[in-house]
């Protein structure tokens, strides 16, 4: 076994610890261990855990999910870092080589849509298929936005010293507060809140890192997001969420599907977090588009 993977003998799901040269990062393990390999990526300040109703329902498939760098139980960056898009895709490319992994198969909900679209991108030749929920590439920006947005960042990032951690005096307050926020079931706000709280003095509080809501310093453009579609060569599966209220998401989506050269897409019941909520349906066409795949004669 590679030393930089430390798996400890439990029950599924397992939980491994993987070390790259700068981070230990944690992911959760479903599946056939011989099974087709998956590497999975959550939303932004979600974790590992979103798959787990998922899973389940996918168990001929080995399913990694990974906790991004600052979220879940994976390693903070380092003081005085921030969090930029393309550093993630750098972290994964690590990850994937301490796994040993060749060949592959992605699957990424909103944000780790993203990270999905544009790793199947920068590696295309290693990706075997490319599972999108809610998500193809990232939020763009217009080029001349650019100085505002750096200036937004700059001070949100001096202001951030001066900024209290919530505290939450039990795990049921920081359900209903996560749960508050809409587009979520009760039952996988708590599936999300179980591994992303702490226990500190007085309570709980997030296990992500607070650098995470700030603005990020650097955005691709449309152009440079679609460039990353267009270098795709795996066939991508995109499903949609039939009730999500982002229409300016919705149209970007569908902008965007055109640069995909091998791309199904489907609408499926649900809110953003339909794969949490309603994942018997979202699993269904995700291993139909598999076996579609992997079981051609």
């Amino acid at each position: 076994m590679n030393n930089n993977i430390y798996l400890p003998h439990a029950a599924a799901p397992e939980e491994l610890e993987i070390q790259t040269s700068t981070l230990r990062l944690s992911a959760k393990c479903w599946g056939n261990p011989d099974g087709v390999p998956i590497l999975a990526f959550h939303g932004w300040l979600d974790n590992a855990a979103t798959f787990d109703h998922l899973a389940p329902f996918l168990k001929e498939f080995r399913l990694v999910s990974l906790d991004l760098p600052g979220h879940g139980l994976s390693d903070h960056r380092s003081a005085g870092s921030s969090y930029h898009f393309s550093d993630i895709i750098v972290d994964v490319l690590e990850v994937l080589n301490v796994l040993g992994w060749n060949r592959f198969s992605l699957l990424g909900h909103s944000m780790g849509a993203g990270v999905a679209s544009y790793l199947a991108g920068t590696i295309p030749e290693k990706i075997s298929s490319v599972l999108l929920i809610e998500g193809l590439g990232s939020l763009a920006q217009k080029a001349e936005k650019m100085p505002e947005i750096l200036r937004e960042s700059a001070e949100q990032w001096q202001q951030l010293a001066d900024k209290k951690l919530p505290l939450y005096p039990d795990v049921e307050t920081a359900v209903k507060v996560r749960h508050h926020v809409g587009g979520i079931k009760e039952s996988s706000v708590r599936t999300l809140v179980a591994r992303g709280l702490r226990p500190v003095e007085g309570g709980f509080t997030w296990r992500s890192d607070p650098r995470l809501k700030i603005k990020s310093r650097h955005y691709l453009t449309e152009e440079q997001a679609c460039a990353f579609l267009q270098k795709i060569t795996a066939p991508v599966l995109l499903i949609e969420a039939e009730n999500a209220k982002q229409d300016q998401w919705k149209k970007l989506l569908l902008k965007r599907i055109p640069y995909v050269k091998n791309l199904q897409h489907h609408v499926v019941t649900g809110d953003h977090h339909l794969h949490l909520d309603n994942p018997e349906a979202v699993a269904k066409v995700i291993r139909n588009f598999l076996n579609e795949i992997f079981l051609k004669p």
